[in-house]
């Protein structure tokens, strides 16, 4: 029996892996098209600082090592077609220029994510550049090395343009963060991302919010010297010596090389081209097996759309711990033959580090949950992250988004001290179906170094309590 894995990785690997464990006896291949097949993608930020000290110590496993448990690795290469009917894959090496054809008896597609290039003028010039691989940080670092830019701009405010922000930052470098919505951290609420971006001007890094990138200007030799931008209703050039772009994700479906070759052609995704069903958010679609409506192929990672667990909707969660929890069971269902695990869906529970603040989000924002058509009821409250009287405290902000009709939390937003573990106290609260009135009841651990008498979630629902006295007779505990 043969298995195929498309892609690496976090969710490719961890099928690859799993699947290994099931089925000692399974002939397993896995074909990636990066250099490295199982890297720490979250951590290439602090690469480019020095923070993390070597590239190699976010290569979590080589193809050595997955070769000592008889799963045959073959990097540089990329599949450009999946037939179905036969059971065969069309191969590409890109170290040769081969193509051959391989066979399968089960697959799973773990193709991943890309990062988004921006449709601009300049976007191909010298200095400009995404960050999405540990290829990406090797020609960052090699840039830097050999020009010692003082200058960069970052386009795009979510998690890896502040990231990167920060750890530009950190290299000495001046930096200017622009990003095209009203606020950084798009997926935040606004009190969170006004808290992120007065740290970033606190530790210097310019923000400009409302800015829409017109173009990259060329230096006349082919480098990237400015950038030129209309913000607040004026045009204006930004001088630059590095731009990253951060302007987003999006599932690794196309067919590049089709769609280079005839640009005329929309992109034609490789699933979608073998007959795989695709979601309404664009990512390939699975049942709660992570099955595709193909014969005996499953997918799995940031390429496959799940289930928000709060809506009931589709939703495209493309992070590492998802594809990893995806993996596994994409990997055991494979490697069976049969559906033996489920996987339920998502929070969207996210968390990231700007400087010496902590930011987390987990289920829906408040504006997430009014266009769901919940009835909203908020609360929010300042804390710390020790107590009061205790050295090295942090302010921390908590705000708790709970379904006025049910009083169940439905979502919540963190920005400071302990921001990690206030997030996950309350994504198993939304996991749970808890009520705010449960939330005042938790019996959570106290010690002066570690938090306030009363943890801020506690605060936030003895808040909420006093909102539903207001507006109804209050909502009891769940049974």
């Amino acid at each position: 029996m043969r298995l195929v894995v498309i892609g690496g990785v976090a969710a490719g690997t961890k099928a690859a892996s799993r699947a290994r464990r099931v089925d000692p006896d399974l002939e397993i291949t896995i074909y990636q098209e990066e250099p490295e097949i199982s890297q720490s993608e979250c951590g290439l930020p602090y690469l480019l600082s020095g923070t993390v000290e070597h590239r190699d110590d976010l290569i979590a496993r080589t193809p050595e090592e997955f070769a000592e448990k008889d799963v045959e690795v073959l990097t540089r290469h990329r599949v450009e077609k999946i037939d179905p009917d036969n059971k065969t894959l069309t191969v590409k090496n890109y170290t040769t220029g081969e193509e051959f054809e391989d066979s399968y008896d089960r697959l799973i597609v773990a193709t991943g994510a890309k990062a988004i290039r921006p449709s601009i003028e300049g976007v191909d010039l010298d200095g400009v550049f995404t960050l999405h691989f540990l290829s990406d940080s090797d020609r960052i670092l090699s840039f830097i090395e050999e020009r010692s830019p003082k200058k960069a701009i970052i386009i795009g405010g979510n998690y890896i343009g502040l990231e990167v922000a920060e750890n530009l930052t950190e290299r000495g470098m001046e930096i200017s963060l622009l990003e095209a919505e009203e606020q950084v951290a798009v997926t935040y609420g606004p009190e969170v991302a006004e808290k992120v971006e007065e740290h970033l001007e606190e530790k210097g890094v310019a923000v400009f919010t409302g800015a829409l990138v017109k173009a990259l200007v060329d230096d006349g030799e082919g480098r990237v010297r400015a950038v030129r931008v209309m913000h607040s209703g004026e045009d204006a050039e930004m001088e630059t010596e590095l731009v990253i772009l951060g302007t987003g994700i999006r599932p690794e479906v196309p067919d590049v090389a089709l769609a280079e070759m005839k640009p005329e052609v929309p992109e034609v995704s490789l699933a979608e081209a073998a007959g795989a069903e695709i979601g309404p958010t664009g990512a390939i679609q699975v049942d709660k097996h992570l099955k595709t409506n193909l014969p005996d192929v499953w997918a799995a990672g940031d390429c496959v759309e799940s289930v928000n667990l709060v809506t009931g909707e589709a939703i495209w969660a493309p992070l590492g711990d998802t594809a990893n929890q995806m993996g596994r069971v994409a990997g055991t269902n494979a490697a069976h033959g049969e559906d033996i695990l489920e996987f339920p869906g998502v929070l969207d529970t996210g968390l990231f580090k700007i400087f010496d603040l902590g930011v987390a989000k987990t289920g829906l924002s408040e504006d997430a949950a009014q266009e769901a058509g919940f009835e909203v009821v908020t609360a929010s409250v300042e804390s710390v992250s020790k107590a009061g009287y205790y050295p090295g405290g942090q302010s921390t902000f908590i705000k708790l988004i709970v379904d006025g009709a049910t009083g169940r939390l439905v979502g919540a937003q963190i920005a400071g001290g302990n921001a990690d573990k206030y997030v996950d106290i309350c994504a198993t609260a939304i996991w749970g179906k808890l009520a705010y009135p449960d939330l005042i009841n938790l019996d959570l651990a106290y010690a002066p170094p570690f938090g306030p008498t009363l943890s801020p979630v506690i605060a936030a629902a003895s808040v909420l309590a006093g909102e539903f006295e207001k507006k109804t007779e209050g909502v009891r505990a769940r049974e």
